[in-house]
């Protein structure tokens, strides 16, 4: 994918993130986007961005507590977390079944939750996908531990 395509995309997701209005502050630079979690107890942020395999969107934080309150919610709800983020997907209006989620601890040593979408169809398609997905993980991500709280102090 060039690089002129990849910001294509990106501008146009942007502007959904910015007219969605579920976001902190939103900055794109290069191949990434990047959207703070608003209402997060903690600092956190979405992150888009194109890989060799897909496009990869994940949830980032340093703070260990914010993702063992997200773990202990998933754990409560019984669900999995791509069983609840298929009901994200649903209430946006798609049937599209979402890939696996990975929680992990990045070489940052930031808490992770990711996902890679894949790359196919037109740029179009593309975009509309990426949003679409972008907009379900942060009303998935948002339910779950303290990422609907205000930050303390």
């Amino acid at each position: 994918m060039s690089t002129e395509t990849t910001s294509q995309i990106l501008r146009t997701i942007e502007s959904a993130a910015r007219e969605a209005r579920v976001f902190g502050a939103i900055t794109r630079s290069g191949g990434r986007l990047v959207c703070a979690a608003s209402g997060s107890a903690s600092a956190a942020e979405y992150a888009l961005e194109v890989g060799v395999d897909g496009w990869r969107l994940s949830l980032r934080t340093a703070d260990r507590w914010l993702s063992e309150s997200i773990e202990s919610s998933l754990v409560e709800s019984r669900d999995s977390i791509e069983d609840l983020f298929r009901e994200a997907l649903l209430d946006l209006g798609s049937k599209v079944d979402p890939p696996r989620v990975k929680h992990f601890r990045d070489d940052a040593k930031r808490y992770v939750f990711e996902t890679v979408l894949p790359a196919d169809g037109s740029d179009a398609e593309v975009a509309a996908r990426l949003q679409l997905f972008l907009l379900a993980f942060e009303s998935m991500f948002r339910l779950l531990g303290d990422m609907d709280s205000e930050p303390e102090g």
